[in-house]
């Protein structure tokens, strides 16, 4: 039976008020109930299991550290990668263990962090544009400024909460939104000023701290290719790797990954490594056999040539595991990603099967067609 309810958790909606889980919007992640509930649909939790000895779970593309965090928090291994410096900064933020006097150094480093405020030294570029086209004067000054102070502060862990919580507050300090794959100028928009977002954000970041319960050891992370990586061993995944739906993730959160890196180059390097469910100079061709019909249209073919990639990856890692895909709309054509997905793992050594879904909206413009997002459960 295909469950439709856990669907709402396809998104990141539900964790939008979840301690510490919320550091960090990120539109395209899911929830940590849809990670509670893989784990039970694949025998990893529950009380048939007893949960007894530490499992491992592994997310190949572990974006903001939902699997992650799930893990932690529940006495699970995690073992997490990703091709993005930002994903893979936000996950180990989230993740770390924090102490009172971690806290209370916070404390004492946000009172006075703007005593000494000034034009910034540091300059922040991003490739597609200047970041100043995007905030009025004093908050571009005033980002600059606190990226630089962030770099200098003495205990890590306080330094990556401030800069975390820096990185957090730029769509709402900016004359900009995230539209698709796009960021889009909106003059109209309200900025806040950066000093009040930041100093609102580290203080409910602090009471987070203070309020979460005890959990398992950090999770392993490290920045790798999905399509290559294949050095661990894990008892199941829980992942969602990118849609097929030509959004290009280094432009999307472009001027996050900038800032975080302070370099410009930084985002075309992630784009060489992601997998292409974007047009690419490569985007024609290559793909499987399963889904050969759809190597005409830009994209798919290359897009289904990496899953395939990542599926013999998963195969070596994990004898079981759950991925949420989306169904795509390419070329006035729909594509069942899904079910292509499973043909392509029964190949190579799996079953796979749909075990929960939804119906989401394709924004193909001029019109918005409807289109199934799945969980499918590979064993």
């Amino acid at each position: 039976m295909v469950n439709m309810e856990i669907g709402d958790c396809f998104t990141f909606e539900p964790a939008k008020g979840i301690p510490v889980h919320n550091w960090f919007y990120y539109k395209e992640a899911y929830s940590p109930q849809l990670v509670g509930w893989a784990l039970e649909e694949l025998g990893v939790v529950g009380a048939e299991t007893g949960n007894q000895g530490r499992k491992a779970v592994f997310d190949p593309f572990c974006g903001i550290g939902t699997t992650m965090l799930y893990a932690k928090e529940h006495g699970l291994l995690g073992i997490g990668i990703d091709v993005s410096p930002l994903a893979l900064f936000v996950s180990k933020t989230k993740c770390a263990d924090y102490s009172e006097k971690d806290a209370q150094e916070a404390e004492k480093e946000l009172k006075g962090i703007f005593s000494e405020r000034r034009e910034a030294g540091w300059g922040w570029e991003f490739e597609l544009f200047h970041p100043s086209r995007f905030f009025g004067k004093r908050n571009y000054n005033d980002i600059c400024f606190l990226r630089e102070r962030v770099e200098g502060i003495g205990n890590e862990k306080v330094g990556g909460l401030f800069l975390l919580a820096l990185l957090s507050i730029l769509p709402q300090c900016g004359f900009f939104i995230k539209d698709g794959g796009v960021l889009r100028e909106q003059k109209g928009k309200s900025a806040m000023p950066v000093k009040d977002a930041f100093r609102r954000k580290v203080k409910r970041m602090l009471a987070d701290l203070r309020e979460r319960r005890a959990g398992g050891a950090e999770p392993e992370l490290k920045l790798e290719d999905a399509r290559e990586f294949s050095d661990t061993e894990a008892d199941a995944f829980v992942t969602s790797p990118p849609y097929l739906n030509n959004i290009d993730y280094s432009k999307v959160y472009g001027l996050e990954l900038s800032l975080l890196t302070m370099r410009k180059e930084s985002t075309k390097e992630m784009r060489d490594r992601e997998v292409r469910g974007f047009i690419t100079g490569e985007s024609f061709g290559g793909a499987p056999p399963e889904a050969a019909e759809y190597s005409g249209i830009p994209i798919a073919g290359t897009y289904f040539a990496d899953m395939e990639r990542v599926l013999r990856n998963l195969k070596r890692i994990a004898p079981k595991g759950c991925m949420v895909v989306g169904n795509a709309v390419l070329g006035g054509r729909h594509i069942p990603v899904d079910e292509m997905l499973i043909s392509i793992g029964e190949r190579i050594g799996f079953e796979g099967r749909i075990a929960a879904a939804k119906e989401r909206v394709a924004d193909v413009r001029p019109q918005k067609l409807r289109a199934r997002e799945s969980a499918i459960i590979f064993r």
